[in-house]
């Protein structure tokens, strides 16, 4: 499971109801089709972990969900200045410090904007972030087999999608991150791989079915992504993210 790897700094007495959760993800790992009560029990004991969904989309808790604003922010950003260049890719990879772009695959793209929109790995958190940040991108230019073909995708992203509906669904694969590296790797130990796939995929799957009825409230038009106001817009839809399961 590309997702799975989880890191030993997690320290399980700072975080509330860690118990629950872990109790309730190790009952559910199994070959079963997990029930909707079953799936909403986990995400809200995970919710839980984090202090709630007005504290941990705001950045407050202790165990997770600062660096993902963080990352949310940059991405905003990133997408921000391909909207007002009128979907010009070249341009924004300049904003971004991507001048040299003869030669370059999408892969070389990806990775550049992933170290861009990412703090350095140091923690649980940082590395969710970050590895959602790398699906994100996958999603919205992974099939693209050149620079122009991102430019192409990206216009047909937003042709259809606003620059909050890119970044609630940020939010949804940081939190299936989260989770995932806070408890994949000593699961599989204890119930094997294929169970905690099974786990694991149903959680993204609800967590992705979830962030779609969320209410989209916050207008992302011509933010000042380094202000305070793009920080507390960014806040609000996590918050809001996180609500949705609480």
């Amino acid at each position: 499971m590309g997702t799975s790897k989880s890191f030993s700094d997690v320290k399980h007495s700072m975080i509330p109801n860690w118990g629950n959760l872990s109790s309730s993800l190790t009952t559910n790992c199994n070959s079963s089709e997990l029930t909707t009560p079953k799936l909403k029990s986990i995400m809200g004991n995970f919710v839980s972990a984090l202090s709630g969904a007005n504290t941990g989309g705001r950045g407050g808790s202790r165990a997770g969900a600062r660096s993902s604003i963080r990352t949310a922010k940059k991405i905003g950003g990133v997408l921000s200045q391909f909207i007002s260049s009128g979907n010009n890719i070249r341009e924004t990879l300049a904003y971004t410090g991507l001048t040299d772009i003869n030669n370059r695959s999408v892969g070389d793209v990806i990775n550049h904007l992933i170290e861009y929109c990412s703090d350095s790995a140091a923690s649980i958190d940082d590395n969710a972030a970050k590895e959602a940040t790398r699906q994100l991108l996958e999603e919205l230019i992974g099939q693209a087999e050149s620079v122009d073909e991102v430019e192409t995708l990206l216009e047909q992203t937003f042709s259809s999608n606003s620059l909050e509906d890119i970044i609630v669904k940020y939010f949804a694969y940081y939190i299936n991150e989260l989770l995932s590296k806070w408890f994949y790797e000593n699961l599989i130990k204890s119930k094997g791989e294929n169970d905690c796939n099974n786990l694991f995929g149903q959680i993204k799957n609800f967590i992705f079915e979830r962030v779609n009825d969320i209410h989209r409230r916050n207008p992302l038009q011509n933010v000042d992504w380094s202000s305070d106001e793009a920080d507390r817009l960014v806040k609000n839809i996590q918050q809001d993210v996180l609500t949705v399961f609480e």
